[in-house]
């Protein structure tokens, strides 16, 4: 599963867009939030839930991640 953006939470400052090292992330500048352009590519490393300071990034991983 790719990072979930809590929109009440992100305040737009692109952080984690910065530091995503595979571009999954993407900061709408219209509407000031961070959006999951590309879900399917996300690596799960968190850097972009470890950088964010709002706590507006979740990662959930999915049940075959966790078995490993």
């Amino acid at each position: 599963m790719p990072p979930r953006i809590d929109a009440a939470k992100c305040n737009g400052c692109g952080t984690c867009d910065r530091h995503c090292p595979i571009d999954v992330i993407e900061l709408d500048k219209g509407k000031r939030l961070a959006v999951v352009k590309y879900p399917d590519e996300c690596w799960h490393c968190g850097s972009c839930r470890l950088d964010c300071k709002e706590g507006a990034v979740e990662i959930v991983f999915p049940p075959r991640m966790l078995l490993v």
